[in-house]
Parts: structure tokens; sequence; C-alpha cells
């Protein structure tokens, strides 16, 4: 009788990665042919959040799978170091999209790029859809299943990109009914500076873990 159990557990986990990795990765492409069509940085740095969502779920996914062997290496804290591995790289790669943002828009802010209000305005809102299911999949599979580190630097990964396209859909307004193109970097960097928030908890998390403190999450 355990093995149908353990075997609906394991489809269970594949479809709450699989699915989130998979829309988020199709709609990333749009995203980044929308900035090119709209010259969107909001909509750009959207794209980029939501690659780096397809790398954080997919090495999520990957440490879920190897964090379930009977042998696998785990720190004195009770973590995988395949676990720890995957949420340390998250972060770097969340601070590296940060950094690319950030010179982007103080860029943009001394020379405004000429942005499309109307298609930025219904991409990002369709940008915005997307996180919402991706962001309530990954609730489903923290309330479901043992809330890990790993799987809170994927749900970072995505609430950042919410911002993102929250981000988006507000400058896309704003320009298509005002005309003031310098909103797109403002929200950037805005976005920016809640991501950095986001993420520096995150390491701070991280390094307690690695020091074998306290692993919770709230």
């Amino acid at each position: 009788m355990s093995t149908p159990h353990h075997h609906s557990h394991d489809h269970d986990d594949h479809d709450h990665y699989f699915i989130p990795f998979t829309l988020i990765f199709v709609f990333a492409v749009v995203e980044v042919v929308g900035s090119w069509y709209t010259g969107s940085l909001a909509l750009l740095s959207d794209a980029g959040h939501m690659f780096s969502d397809v790398a954080a779920l997919g090495m999520a996914w990957m440490a879920v799978r190897m964090s379930k062997k009977p042998n696998v290496a785990r720190h004195h804290s009770g973590v995988s170091y395949a676990e720890l591995a995957v949420s340390i790289i998250n972060a770097a790669t969340m601070l590296l999209v940060i950094g690319l943002v950030v010179a982007e828009a103080i860029s943009r802010l001394s020379h405004p790029h000429v942005v499309k209000g109307a298609g930025l305005t219904i991409i990002a809102t369709l940008g915005l859809i997307v996180n919402l299911i991706v962001a309530r999949q990954l609730h489903h599979q923290a309330e479901h299943h043992a809330e890990s580190l790993n799987n809170r630097a994927a749900f970072l990964h995505v609430m950042g990109d919410l911002l993102g396209s929250v981000a988006a859909v507000l400058a896309g307004v704003v320009i298509y009914f005002t005309g003031w193109m310098l909103i797109d970097p403002i929200l950037s960097l805005f976005i920016s500076i809640l991501l950095l928030v986001l993420t520096i908890n995150l390491i701070r998390e991280i390094l307690r873990t690695v020091k074998g403190g306290a692993r919770s999450l709230h």
C-alpha cells in the first residue's frame, strides 16, 4: 500500500515544479520579445527575473529529487547539501539580475527611451496572471509538504517576479495615459530595491542554516 502513496507523492512534487517551470519559461520568451517591441526596461527586467525563476525552479526540482535519495549528504542542520547549494546559487542569481537592472535604469534616467504603453500594459498583465498561477502552485507545495529553504528560495524568485509584473503594468498604464517615459526606469529601480531586501533576508537565513541555527522560515 505504501508504494502507490510514494508514487503519488513523487508525481505531486513533479507537477508542482514542472508546471511552474514550463509556464515561466514560455512567458519569459514572450516578455523578451515584448520588451524589444515596446522598448520597456520594466518588461525586460521582468523577463530577466522570469529566466532566473526558470533556473531557480529547475534547481529546486533537482534538489527535491536528490534529497529523497537515502545516502544523500546532509549538513548537520538536516538540510541536504544539494538544497543548500541551490539556495546559494538562487540568491547569487538574484543579486546579479538586480545589479544589471539598476545599471540600465540609471542609464535610462539620463537618456529616456520611447516605450509603447499599450503593448507594455497588455504583455505585463498576462505576465502578472502567469506569476499569480505559479505563486499559488508553490504556496500549495509549501502547505502540503514541509516548506524548505530550497522551496523558499524558489518562491522568493517568483514573488520578486510578481512585483516586477506589477511594476511593468503600472509603467504601461502611466505611459499610455501621460506619456511620461521616466516612470519605466523609476519603477524598475523601486522593484530592484524591494528584491534586494528579500534577497538579503534569504542570504541571512542561508547563513543561519550553515551555522546550524534555527531553520524557521517565518
